[in-house]
């Protein structure tokens, strides 16, 4: 069997339900089930024909969960995609706001409130202190942040990505116009530390959890980094996370298929930060598969929050800030050129055999009963024929 996260996950997800599943929540049982399912004949299959050859085609249907590794590539690219459209011409800041590891028991215990104040708190400094006129000045900002709560081996480390453009839009006598931000920074990283911390610890008074935090996190210096870009870069790196999961399949190298649970282990490819090579880590299985559950967000999370310009809800379109820009930096001629992007078509299934078109001959029911509350399978499946087996 070729070592791999779905692989690991199917193989000895069951023994971790059984072994563990008092200790695990719903939520958590039904990723870690849905994953198992994937690909097999648990969630049904569809068949084709092949209109050249008359070769009969059976691909499994896929899961569609956001935490499976071997989902939603399609869905990966295409976010990416879309947002790398919504660029602005002007510097971006990837900027990280993370929490000291008093909080994270608290954080990991309620993940849903804990998440969506670790959110709004950084969100809110982000706005408060740009609003300031010896950083950016008054006016509305534009920026989308990403929670994350992993680190480089899988340890639970719970921060926020927040992707910013470089500067705000303001309105006065003579209408809209565009006021960028400083080249290297956005806001300084220490205001920024000092205003999350706060603004984080009336969150969490707001829905109880204050209270049970130590006194020692809220007196040492909080970490918040920003780096300068075009945002390309960190768009590319996002998007993976966001569809599929903590970790990749291909970063599972070796594993030792042991039949029993606590003899098996794995290789885990972890890149140390700043370095440009992988090193390996040996972990076992039930330590991978708790690392692996530690990161499953609670259901209907919208781990992607767009605020101010980048709004959908915004009063200013994108076209109308694109203009501002490119007239507050004399870039006049841009103006008269407009640029189409042609999106690729579809990608179409084809038969293995001759490569000619298949033809949906319809949806087959699993042959074993299986509850599709436990999955999270929608819409129309999900397949691929990488995936098929003939019949």
């Amino acid at each position: 069997m070729r070592p791999s996260v779905t692989n690991v996950l199917k193989h000895y997800g069951q023994q971790y339900l059984d072994r563990f599943g008092a200790t695990l929540s719903a939520q958590q049982k039904k990723v870690l089930r849905a994953v198992m399912a994937c690909r097999t004949d648990q969630l049904g299959t569809v068949s084709y024909l092949c209109l050249s050859c008359g070769h009969n085609l059976t691909v499994p249907r896929s899961c569609c969960n956001r935490h499976c590794p071997a989902c939603q590539h399609d869905e990966t690219s295409q976010w990416c995609q879309r947002q790398l459209d919504r660029l602005l011409p002007c510097t971006y800041f990837l900027i990280t706001f993370t929490v000291p590891p008093e909080l994270r028991p608290v954080l990991l215990a309620h993940p849903r409130e804990g998440y969506a104040a670790m959110m709004t708190a950084a969100a809110d400094s982000l706005t408060a202190a740009a609003s300031n006129e010896r950083h950016v000045g008054a006016g509305q900002h534009g920026f989308f942040g990403v929670m994350h709560t992993w680190g480089r081996d899988l340890k639970y480390h719970p921060h926020c990505h927040f992707i910013v453009a470089g500067g705000a839009v303001g309105e006065d006598e003579n209408g809209l116009y565009w006021k960028p931000s400083r080249a290297n920074y956005f806001v300084p990283e220490k205001v920024l530390s000092i205003l999350f911390r706060a603004k984080l610890r009336d969150a969490l008074k707001a829905v109880r959890l204050f209270d049970r935090i130590p006194a020692s996190a809220w007196q040492r210096d909080w970490v918040v980094d920003s780096v300068a870009g075009d945002g390309r870069a960190s768009l590319k790196y996002l998007a993976p996370y966001i569809f599929r999961g903590p970790v990749a399949d291909w970063r599972v190298t070796d594993c030792d298929w042991s039949e029993s649970l606590d003899d098996a282990s794995l290789i885990l490819q972890v890149k140390p930060s700043g370095q440009r090579k992988y090193r390996q880590i040996p972990l076992t299985v039930v330590e991978f598969i708790r690392r692996w559950l530690l990161h499953v967000f609670p259901s209907r999370f919208h781990r992607v929050r767009h605020y101010g310009f980048l709004h959908s809800h915004s009063r200013y379109s994108l076209a109308e800030i694109r203009w501002l820009i490119l007239a507050s930096c004399g870039l006049l001629h841009y103006l008269a050129c407009s640029v189409t992007t042609v999106a690729p078509a579809a990608g179409k299934l084809t038969c293995p055999c001759c490569g000619g078109p298949l033809l949906c001959l319809g949806y087959q029911p699993p042959s074993t009963s299986f509850d599709p509350s436990r999955c999270t399978t929608r819409g129309p499946p999900n397949v691929s024929p990488s995936f098929a087996s003939t019949a």
